[in-house]
């Protein structure tokens, strides 16, 4: 059962926000939804004040807390639901998914969609639980650009370990490599970014292959941690294609 009151979360950000943060948090997130603008350590310290609080709280109670949160039209209660979930992302099954695809959907801003990309990969994808492969798949091609960006983004904790989600990742990138939306040409080359922190290899032959079609952002992104002389060959060529 769900214990949280969530009403109670609302007046302690009420009392804490301040109108010069709300200012900024508007700028910063090009958002339309309504901010109470609460300091970041004041919003730590509720998540995990109702998480210690409610340490027990089950699977059923646990995506009914999200979805409650993401009916407010604030982002920090938003941003509170999906905190929350990573704090219990292990509570999780491949069934979820179809829950957490609605937020992601309603979220409609980076900040949460980039939020509910870690449980998600952290408890399912992580975990190589079956049936979760396939679902990722459909969140690639879909018609809603932030569900194919959470799509990539859900890789990146297995592919800072090891290769075993590269030829998914790869998969995801060649169908989105010339879109133009920004958000997913970003979301394509932070993941190569990451990758060659660890894994220089790949991320430069995956560069060289797109050299011709990739965009500004993606390049920029995917060779700011590449070996010398990789890293400045690659952006010579790419200045002079």
């Amino acid at each position: 059962m769900n214990v949280i009151r969530l009403d109670d979360v609302v007046r302690g950000f009420r009392e804490r926000g301040t109108a010069d943060s709300v200012a900024g948090a508007k700028v910063y997130l090009k958002s339309e939804l309504d901010f109470f603008g609460v300091p970041n350590a004041v919003f730590a310290d509720a998540v995990k004040g109702e998480h210690r609080k409610n340490s027990e709280i089950d699977r059923a109670a646990l995506i009914q807390l999200s979805l409650d949160c993401f009916e407010s039209s604030y982002f920090e209660m938003r941003l509170f639901g999906v905190k929350y979930l990573e704090r219990r992302a292990r509570l999780f099954e491949p069934d979820d998914l179809r829950y957490l695809e609605k937020l992601v959907r309603m979220s409609e801003i980076w900040a949460l969609v980039d939020s509910l990309a870690k449980p998600v990969d952290s408890s399912l994808v992580d975990r190589g639980l079956p049936g979760v492969g396939p679902i990722l798949d459909q969140w690639s091609v879909d018609e809603n650009f932030w569900v194919r960006r959470c799509s990539m983004l859900t890789l990146i904790l297995g592919l800072k370990k090891s290769a075993a989600n590269w030829d998914r990742f790869v998969g995801y990138a060649d169908s989105m490599i010339d879109e133009r939306e920004v958000f997913i040409r970003k979301a394509i080359g932070w993941m190569l970014r990451e990758v060659s922190k660890n894994r220089s290899e790949p991320v430069s032959e995956y560069v060289r292959r797109y050299e011709p079609v990739i965009s500004g952002v993606t390049f920029r992104e995917a060779v700011k941690y590449l070996v010398e002389p990789e890293r400045t060959e690659l952006r010579t060529a790419y200045k002079n294609r």
